[in-house]
């Protein structure tokens, strides 16, 4: 679709200027279409999307993924705060726990229509006795109620009705739980939501 657009417009010339607005809302919707099919085959066949596994300190991660949501954070009264304390680092691909970062990070940004406080956190952490590290993204946002609480990582669920694809937070799953770690997540309504990503300590 997209390359049969390209050529339209060649052949169409300087008169493509006449539809200028409809090209680029083709444009626009092509890749829409095109993010879609990528998360929906990456939510189907996540092995296949596996990439190179290394060592990383949470803490550098999550600074690297601000800047590539600052352009959310500009259009918007948020504070963010910031607390490393992670000592131990993790395994796992540096892009897929960007992606989960982001994912968490924008959802909050989504949250606080009105602005508030984003608290971005890296702790050492315990689970059922084995070490790892948490990276906690919280948010003062809208908060949800305990039903929504309960279908927020099935694929498909969306509380943006106008935009996104329900895909995130299931694919976050999926990714972190192949790496043998766990998102929760505690919300209230009116006051915030906290999602914790779990993942064991790096052998």
């Amino acid at each position: 679709m997209q390359g049969n657009l390209d050529v339209i417009r060649s052949v169409i010339g300087p008169d493509v200027e006449k539809a200028k607005v409809e090209f680029r809302l083709l444009d626009e919707q092509i890749h829409r279409i095109s993010q879609i099919i990528t998360k929906l085959l990456q939510f189907a066949r996540p092995e296949e999307y596996a990439g190179y596994v290394e060592r990383h300190a949470p803490g550098s991660v999550v600074a690297d993924c601000l800047p590539l949501v600052q352009h959310l954070l500009n259009k918007t009264e948020i504070d963010v705060v910031r607390e490393d304390r992670a000592s131990r680092l993790v395994l796992m691909n540096r892009t897929e726990l960007q992606q989960v970062v982001i994912n968490l990070i924008v959802n909050a940004i989504h949250a606080m229509p009105d602005g508030g406080m984003l608290a971005l956190r890296s702790f050492d952490a315990e689970r059922d006795g084995n070490p790892g590290i948490v990276i906690e993204v919280a948010d003062t946002g809208v908060g949800m109620p305990a039903d929504m609480v309960e279908k927020v990582f099935d694929p498909f669920f969306t509380t943006k009705r106008r935009e996104g694809t329900g895909l995130g937070l299931s694919i976050s799953q999926t990714l972190i739980k192949r790496q043998r770690g766990q998102i929760t997540v505690e919300s209230e309504v009116g006051r915030g939501s906290i999602f914790r990503v779990w993942l064991p300590e790096a052998d």
